[in-house]
């Protein structure tokens, strides 16, 4: 069974499934604690506006419930880097610092 651990999460995916993950169709949060790293990693800063330890929380947790009820994880994640899970037409994924 998959399990996200919060501490290791520098950000957040929520969007609509089938479509990309640039944002368009979704939105990324960022964990407070990541956000240097996490402006680096993409190439331009993370404003104050994209970070919320709460939302972060609240979609870790939701990740976590679906794979307690046997949700599975997306199959070609990269656990070293993110977990995704599907539930109905919304995709989650949380992505790892590393």
């Amino acid at each position: 069974m998959a399990h996200v651990e919060l501490n290791k999460v520098a950000s957040v995916y929520s969007g609509q499934d089938g479509s990309c993950c640039c944002g368009c169709s979704g939105k990324h949060t960022y964990a407070s604690q990541y956000r240097d790293w996490s402006s680096k990693d993409r190439g331009y800063e993370v404003k104050e506006n994209e970070v919320s330890d709460r939302s972060v929380k609240t979609l870790v947790n939701k990740m976590n419930k679906l794979f307690e009820d046997g949700v599975e994880k997306e199959d070609g994640d990269d656990p070293s880097n993110l977990v995704s899970v599907v539930n109905g037409n919304r995709l989650y994924i949380a992505y790892l610092n590393h």
